[in-house]
């Protein structure tokens, strides 16, 4: 997606504050070089206030205002004889005033993003700035929560004007918009469990009992956080427990961390990472966009339909393990260790099924740990707490363009 990025929007937590109209828009499309054209172009234009929702949590990507004077370090490779055989820019690391860092680097606009700023009149330039990080965090100094992902564009831009005034591009302070080309956006949604120890059991569960139609689709547990799609150049879902990673990475401000410890208690974040081939063809990021990827995710017992209606692809032998497991057999009295748990990792890796557990006790589990796709919704949190209001922060009116 090219254009607003996150700024062509419906739907989602969005209070719209303005009356839209179909009119005539004069787009100024501006490069480096003071060329510049002018074009009416037919638009649907609306403003919109964003209320937090499905939070912003991570942007990478190409920028349209103008980095050709952004003066970047090297990166070098030297031979044995002392000549420079390649260089590349190096990614300048700025760091906010929250502590919270980005990479500011500059790339070259693409066709994409030259054809959005003539259709739609926003800011492009030959040299355009990239950037990487967390716009939340770098502008409010935490990402316990924060504005909702349909604010992407008004983020990217208010991250760029809060840069220092040697990477700062001139164009910034333009009222047109920017292109954008999204190499990686991320969301994210925060879910009430009730209880610190309820997230560790959801979490428990769904690193033994779920898969993906990934390539290697078994969940993998790493620092206590669940990944599916682990190392996938299309998407990745992250579930984790926010408690304990506020505690690893506090923030800055001590008054602040207590109030967000509180806040975080029995509290699960689902992340939902898309990259750029599954970002290219989306023209919105739609806030109900993560349960449709974590709908994808199949967890243990619920994949016993599969195994009862067909039989997957398992060598005879650990058919027959399967077979007893389903009948509510004990394997792990029956084989050797070493049997049995490679036997269990080809089950696991076929139906998703761990035979570790008894069949009684996993349908039991899987309930307490309330897998269920509408307990999850109905306890998502979509507001955030007076005492906290001062600490989100609030971005611009950010508009969605749509053809007229």
């Amino acid at each position: 997606m090219v254009g607003l990025g996150g700024g062509l929007f419906s739907g989602g937590s969005l209070a719209r504050i303005a009356g839209a109209g179909v009119g005539q828009k004069t787009a100024k499309v501006r490069y480096s070089n003071n060329r510049t054209f002018v074009h009416a172009v037919p638009i649907l234009l609306c403003f919109y206030v964003i209320m937090p929702g499905k939070m912003l949590d991570w942007f990478s990507g190409l920028v349209g205002y103008d980095a050709s004077a952004l003066r970047l370090g090297q990166i070098c490779a030297i031979n044995r004889n002392g000549e420079i055989e390649w260089h590349k820019d190096r990614a300048e690391v700025v760091m906010g005033s929250y502590q919270s860092k980005v990479l500011v680097g500059k790339g070259t606009s693409s066709t994409e993003m030259r054809d959005a700023a003539e259709r739609l009149g926003l800011v492009i330039n030959p040299e355009v700035l990239w950037i990487s990080g967390n716009p939340t965090k770098f502008l409010q100094g935490h990402n316990v929560f924060g504005p909702s992902v349909s604010s992407l564009g008004s983020m990217v831009r208010s991250l760029i004007r809060a840069l220092p005034r040697d990477i700062r591009p001139s164009d910034v302070d333009n009222d047109l918009w920017p292109a954008l080309q999204r190499s990686r956006v991320d969301m994210a949604t925060t879910i009430d469990m009730g209880s610190h120890a309820c997230v560790h059991e959801w979490l428990d569960t769904a690193a033994r009992s779920s898969r993906t139609r990934h390539r290697n689709g078994c969940s993998q547990l790493e620092g206590g956080s669940v990944y599916w799609g682990f190392g996938s150049r299309r998407w990745t879902m992250v579930a984790y427990c926010k408690l304990c990673e506020l505690s690893h990475r506090p923030v800055a401000d001590l008054k602040l961390y207590e109030m967000l410890k509180q806040y975080c208690e029995g509290k699960l974040r689902l992340e939902l990472r898309l990259r750029r081939p599954e970002l290219k063809g989306r023209n919105t990021l739609e806030e109900g966009l993560i349960w449709d990827y974590f709908e994808k995710i199949s967890i243990g017992e619920l994949e016993m339909s599969k195994v009862n209606g067909g039989r997957p692809n398992l060598r005879s032998s650990v058919e027959m393990c399967l077979t007893v497991w389903l009948a509510g057999g004990d394997l792990k009295a029956r084989l050797p260790r070493r049997t049995f748990y490679k036997y269990r990792r080809e089950i696991m890796e076929q139906t998703g099924i761990d035979i570790s557990i008894p069949k009684s006790d996993q349908e039991s589990t899987i309930e307490r740990a309330k897998f269920d796709l509408d307990y999850l919704k109905a306890h998502e949190l979509k507001s955030v707490p007076d005492y906290l209001q001062g600490w989100l922060f609030r971005p611009d009116a950010c508009p969605s363009y749509g053809r007229g």
